[in-house]
């Protein structure tokens, strides 16, 4: 490999970086994750870290001679989907034989389904895209459209009425359903970034659909594991329901760093997760504007991009 800005002016460097397109509260979108974040040679690759914070050879990830021999885009993931996946179903705390319910099949979702599916529990994945409910029906026990069940009545079906010993909410504000929260999160979009985090700290108008539909779904005494996005400072949360049962929350930013040690034994020529076919669209840098789009609106069934610089 190499490195990504090897031979560039700090002009060149500076003009590839404005070309990452940025997400919510001005850091990089999902799909800005194919910049390598790995140096087998011990190389200073790019990293998402140094255009989005300081210290970013500090957050250089560096693979061992023998693991690092496959393709790059296997070791892509640990900028983003590997680590919080993992985090959420280590946070989600399932018991041995237990059953996990996944919300939302989206990349950090159906990552979450392949990694708990390697563990001793059963899982059941949530979400109402056809294609993202396709590729997780081989990594759990069932899935559920939204569209077509009633997720409570088919949680308890499986659950001998008791309802789900984790869940894991992976879809956080992105849930359907809301224009006026839509509207305010596109909005944020188009202004400085100051004022775009300030937007969306106050304006309360957060989806907590899957929030409140993993209080549901989770038995009493069980686990709800955050992995999605919530934003704002105003919103109501039923916290008699969650004292009443007596639910654990467990959440925060991905801790990378905290779990490739873990993850990377898996990243082998064997692929227990699927990693080598786990993008569904690979891009050129240039179309990252147009993908991202197509992202949005979950056509063209895009459920990952790799982007090409």
């Amino acid at each position: 490999m190499t490195p990504l800005h090897a031979g560039r002016s700090e002009e060149e460097r500076a003009a590839f970086i404005k070309q990452i397109p940025v997400g919510r509260f001005g850091q990089p979108s999902e799909i800005a994750n194919a910049v390598v974040f790995l140096a087998s040679d011990k190389s200073s690759y790019l990293t998402r870290a140094e255009y989005s914070i300081n210290g970013g050879d500090w957050m250089t990830v560096y693979a061992d001679d023998g693991i690092s021999d496959g393709p790059d885009e296997r070791y892509v993931y640990l900028s983003d989907v590997l680590p919080t996946a993992w985090q959420a179903v280590e946070y989600a705390e399932v018991p041995g034989g237990g059953t996990l319910v996944v919300l939302g099949l989206g990349p950090i979702g159906s990552m979450a389904c392949r990694i708990a599916y390697r563990r001793d529990c059963r899982v059941l994945g949530i979400d109402l895209v056809d294609e993202r409910l396709s590729r997780a029906r081989e990594y759990r026990e069932d899935v559920i459209d939204l569209r077509k069940d009633d997720l409570e009545d088919v949680v308890r079906s499986h659950t001998d009425g008791r309802g789900a010993d984790s869940v894991i909410d992976a879809v956080g504000m992105e849930a359907h359903g809301s224009p006026v929260a839509e509207a305010a999160q596109t909005a944020s979009g188009f202004l400085p970034s100051p004022v775009g985090r300030v937007v969306m700290k106050h304006a309360g108008v957060d989806r907590l659909a899957a929030l409140n539909s993993a209080i549901s779904l989770v038995r009493r005494g069980g686990t709800i594991s955050l992995s999605g996005v919530y934003g704002g400072a105003a919103d109501p949360i039923n916290m008699m329901t969650l004292f009443d049962k007596q639910i654990q929350l467990r959440m925060g930013q991905a801790n990378v760093k905290r779990w490739v040690p873990d993850i990377m034994p898996l990243l082998t020529h064997d692929d227990p997760l699927g990693v080598d076919q786990f993008a569904t669209h690979r891009l050129p840098l240039a179309s990252a504007p147009d993908a991202y789009e197509t992202f949005q609106k979950k056509e063209d069934g895009m459920v990952k991009v790799v982007l090409k610089p």
